[in-house]
């Protein structure tokens, strides 16, 4: 059979089977129900239902369905699938479409075409005049099927509630629509859009249900009118007439027994009986590196610009290059459908990228728009222009005066920027409440507080009205005094400011202290007031490891101070410098500079907390450049403030301290002795506070315990301290922490050959020190896996990771582990038959120790020295012997057993070799006699296989 065509005034709806289907609506229902169906799909739909009992070729679908476009054979085959999917076609015996080998498909199930009565807007007969559905929704049939629940219970007055360009109007035409069925036909749509004064509401709503005007009280005809029908009336835009809305809503809604009302607004009705229904922005991707097209278009926002590209350009398919992108572009425009609408029209003319970068100009992005639409639709500003205009005088001052916040703000940070003469501060309370009722501030439920934020799409339009206003640069004023003043307050602990936001909140709260940073620094910023904002914000970006961003701020900061300046913000404007410039750029001697000056002004201020703090970084950074006696005296200064303060805390930073400077002196004895003192001062349930103290000192004091015992020769402990130090790290959530304990408790692990525990670990240094650009770090890193490759066999790249990680440590003057990597490269260099080479690289290494009295890693160096005469060909075994002999009398001093033990194993094979077997066992025996653990590492089983083989030839011999 032949039905009438879409175009026809008749062909309005078919009935086929359980389903109907609207042609204006584009929707297709079973039992009153509206089934979701893609628009390809639909269109092939109609297609076929227009042709029904004929064959429509492949061709002729193709064509219908995608007009000026190339498509395969395939697509048609994959929405036809979809399209049956939906249908059922095949189950239970039912057939709907029929594939006509080599020709096309057929509707082969009966068509009844439905009375286009229903729709011929006689709304006097109670029918509806809705107009059709605007597009196909996404993101949104959750929302619609909640709504029309409620239309299903007692609950006659709803009001769906959001800001402009949410989708208000479009999910209130959907409801109507899909409720038809539910009130015979008589859904009502009022465009209150076009009305500009109450007293015309009840006319609007007259005219609109096709009440015909008559001259006695409209009210009481109205009423007359609805109180023997069953209908839904939509008032679409209500916020410019709320009174008059809220009037007539409530007048129907108490006398008439079945009218239900929704309205949409901006605003609340506030009248008896209503249900607020807030539409909030569609969900879009969060933040996270390279997401793919699949990862973001799980993202009804994301979904609603791929398909208004497709509907504009003819297709779109959106590609992994460019999902980064759209979801950056749903992210700034907050999730608003009108908002993305418009700027997925742009992209299906200039492309992805060029309308992101478009995003950047709050101009740009306000001016976006399409001719169709209703006026206040056409553009994002069209739509602001449209609240803003029924603002009231003191509405329009607060909200231009906020809009100097990026993110979220409190009421009192509104309070405190916004207030002035001829505004107070109860007014400005009230008025944010207000704003908040007319959509146009979103309120931020947090942990401890209610927070308020503009959608970027409306900040951006208040902030050409406070430009407009010559009040922006007094607001940017305010704005930074009040982020400096909030920073100093929680500057102790920086862990208060965080609690009870969730990151995003941080990362917005980030935004404002770098808008502040920015304007301060600025033409229009004031000298003093931006270096206590730098001051104040330094400990923020040390607390958020952003350490780069730090010290550029810093940098500049010192470029700015005066004698005039605080010198709290002089003191903590050096310490910061010094340590995010000691983690970025690696410790030059203006690292040591910056850390000594503020340490100067904290001794004139007398303030002991600010002399620990420095102190600990101070030691942080002659730690990393094997300063040894330095380190000493630095700590025993701690130890002096710690015993003036009494406090236990701060007598466990001196003790890690100490114990740390003890370890570099190769007091192996004394060091264990105050790293266990920190620890126990030191609860572990105490959170690592990176604002507090300039180093973890838990894990600080757990990598040297990991190191001392290593050294010592009690390998279990060491062992153990060595998984704690990365469990407490991991805890710490911080990267500085993190990195410091992977790359000191490596070496131990390669100690014992248990290149299992390397291999995770090393992957996560690279990431972490990648991630926060570390540089000292990567460069350690550079060298660990060096070490890594060696061991596993691909010696050439990691000899030559060795050399690139030695490189990039000598010009960042970091010298912890350069011992470690000269060994192993040298050891390299010998075994390729390059000795000369390997011991100038060792000889320098050595002499560089003994000019700087860094005793700890000479015996490790000699061990290494002696190995590189063994290795490769013409082989000096003297010497070998030699620089065994030397490593380990210098371990046996140091009380340093692993070593000693290793360098006799080396010249015991030595003297074996040389015949010489009672030595040999007699000097294993005595080493491996003074263990008491590790029995199970490689040293202490080759130990154990030497003395074996030295009684066996001593038999032999015998």
């Amino acid at each position: 059979m032949s039905v009438q065509p879409i175009g026809s005034s008749r062909a309005i709806r078919f009935r086929f089977g359980p389903f109907e289907l609207n042609v204006s609506e584009r929707s297709l229902s079973k039992a009153g129900q509206i089934l979701p169906l893609g628009g390809r799909a639909y269109d092939i739909l109609i297609a076929l239902l227009e042709n029904a009992s004929e064959v429509v070729p492949k061709s002729e679908l193709i064509a219908r369905v995608w007009p000026d476009v190339t498509v395969e054979e395939g697509s048609l085959r994959v929405h036809l699938s979809a399209l049956r999917k939906t249908l059922g076609d095949g189950q239970f015996g039912n057939k709907y479409i029929a594939n006509i080998q080599g020709r096309g498909y057929r509707f082969i199930a009966p068509v009844t075409p439905l009375p286009a009565a229903l729709d011929s807007g006689n709304a006097s007969s109670g029918l509806s005049n809705l107009p059709p559905a605007l597009g196909r929704m996404v993101g949104r049939s959750k929302v619609v099927l909640e709504i029309q629940r409620l239309l299903q219970t007692d609950q006659r007055l709803t009001t769906i509630l959001g800001a402009g360009g949410i989708g208000k109007t479009t999910v209130a035409l959907s409801v109507g629509h899909a409720a038809l069925a539910d009130f015979s036909g008589a859904v009502f749509f009022v465009d209150l859009s076009t009305v500009s004064d109450n007293e015309q509401v009840i006319g609007a709503v007259a005219s609109a249900v096709g009440l015909v005007p008559q001259p006695a009280d409209l009210k009481e005809a109205l009423l007359n009118f609805l109180s023997a029908r069953k209908a839904l009336v939509i008032l679409d835009s209500c916020e410019h007439l709320i009174d008059g809305s809220a009037e007539i809503a409530d007048y129907i809604a108490r006398n008439t027994p079945a009218i239900y009302i929704l309205a949409t607004s901006r605003e609340t009705l506030r009248v008896p009986g209503e249900c607020v229904f807030r539409l909030c922005p569609l969900d879009c991707p969060p933040e996270q590196p390279q997401p793919t097209a699949s990862e973001v278009l799980a993202y009804p926002a994301a979904r609603l610009f791929a398909e208004r590209v497709s509907a504009r350009r003819g297709s779109f398919s959106l590609s992994d290059d460019e999902a980064p992108m759209v979801a950056e572009i749903c992210r700034k425009l907050d999730g608003v459908a009108l908002a993305i609408e418009l700027a997925a029209g742009r992209a299906a003319v200039f492309g992805v990228g060029n309308t992101l970068a478009r995003l950047g100009s709050r101009i740009d992005l306000l001016k976006f728009g399409r001719r169709t639409a209703n006026p206040r639709h056409q553009t994002l500003k069209a739509t602001l222009d449209w609240s803003h205009d029924h603002l009231s005088e003191a509405e329009r001052i607060v909200l231009r005066r906020v809009a100097i916040f990026i993110g979220p703000f409190s009421l009192e940070a509104a309070c405190t920027v916004a207030e002035q003469e001829g505004i107070d501060r109860s007014e400005i309370e009230g008025t944010v409440a207000n704003l908040v009722n007319k959509s146009l501030i979103v309120a931020w439920p947090s942990y401890r507080r209610m927070l308020y934020r503009l959608l970027d799409t409306t900040r951006s339009y208040a902030l050409e009205k406070l430009a407009a206003s010559g009040e922006h640069n007094s607001m940017a004023a305010r704005h930074a005094n009040h982020l400096s003043r909030s920073l100093e307050d929680s500057r102790d602990n920086l862990l208060d400011l965080e609690s009870g936001r969730p990151a995003s909140a941080i990362q917005h709260y980030l935004g404002d202290v770098r808008a502040a940073l920015e304007w301060s620094f600025g033409p229009g910023g004031n000298g003093s007031a931006a270096i206590r904002l730098a001051a104040a914000a330094s400990r923020l970006f040390l607390a958020k490891s952003l350490f780069v961003e730090c010290r550029d701020w810093m940098e500049k900061a010192i470029d700015r101070i005066a004698a005039d300046c605080d010198p709290r913000d002089q003191m903590e404007v050096h310490a910061s410098l010094a340590l995010s410039l000691m983690f970025t750029a690696g410790n030059s001697e203006k690292v040591r500079d910056a850390f000594n000056t503020a340490l100067a002004f904290a001794e004139r201020r007398d303030d002991s907390y600010q002399q620990l703090r420095l102190l600990s970084g101070l030691s942080m950074y002659l730690h990393r450049t094997i300063d040894a006696a330095g380190s000493l005296e630095v700590a025993r200064r701690a130890e002096s403030v710690a015993n003036k303060t009494g406090s236990p805390e701060d007598a466990a930073l001196a003790d890690s301290m100490l114990g740390a400077a003890y370890y570099m002196l190769a007091d192996h004895v004394r060091a264990p002795k105050y790293l266990e003192r920190a620890l126990h001062r030191s609860p572990a349930s105490r959170r690592f506070n990176a604002t507090q103290y300039l180093f973890d000192l838990r894990t600080t004091s757990l990598f040297n315990l990991t190191r001392s015992h290593w050294f010592a020769g009690n390998l279990d402990r060491a062992a153990n301290y060595a998984e704690r130090t990365i469990a407490e790290a991991e805890r710490s959530d911080h990267p500085i922490a993190l990195c410091r304990a992977l790359m000191l408790t490596m070496p131990f692990y390669f100690w014992i050959d248990d290149l299992r525990q390397v291999e995770p670990k090393l992957s996560a240094l690279e990431l972490t020190a990648e991630k926060y650009s570390l540089e000292p770090f990567r460069a350690v890193a550079t060298g660990l896996r060096g070490r890594y490759l060696v061991r596993v066999g691909q010696t050439g790249d990691g000899m030559s990771h060795l050399r690139d990680g030695l490189e990039k440590l000598q010009i960042l003057r970091y010298e912890m582990l350069v011992t470690d990597f000269v060994s192993e490269l040298a050891l390299g260099l010998a075994k390729q038959n390059e000795r000369a080479e390997a011991l100038a690289l060792i000889d320098g290494s050595i002499a560089t120790q003994l000019g700087s009295n860094r005793p700890l890693h000479l015996p490790a160096l000699l061990l290494a020295k002696g190995s590189v005469f063994v290795c490769g060909e013409s082989q000096q075994l003297g010497l070998a012997a030699e620089c065994f002999g030397e490593a380990m009398t210098l371990a046996g001093q140091q009380s340093a057993l692993s070593f000693e033990l290793r360098a006799g194993l080396e010249l015991a094979r030595l003297w074996i070799d040389w015949g010489q077997t009672r030595k040999a066992h007699d000097l294993i025996g005595a080493i491996y006699g003074r263990f008491t653990e590790g029995f199970e590492t490689p040293d202490l089983m080759s130990a154990r296989r030497v003395l074996e083989q030295t009684r066996v030839r001593a038999r032999q011999a015998g």
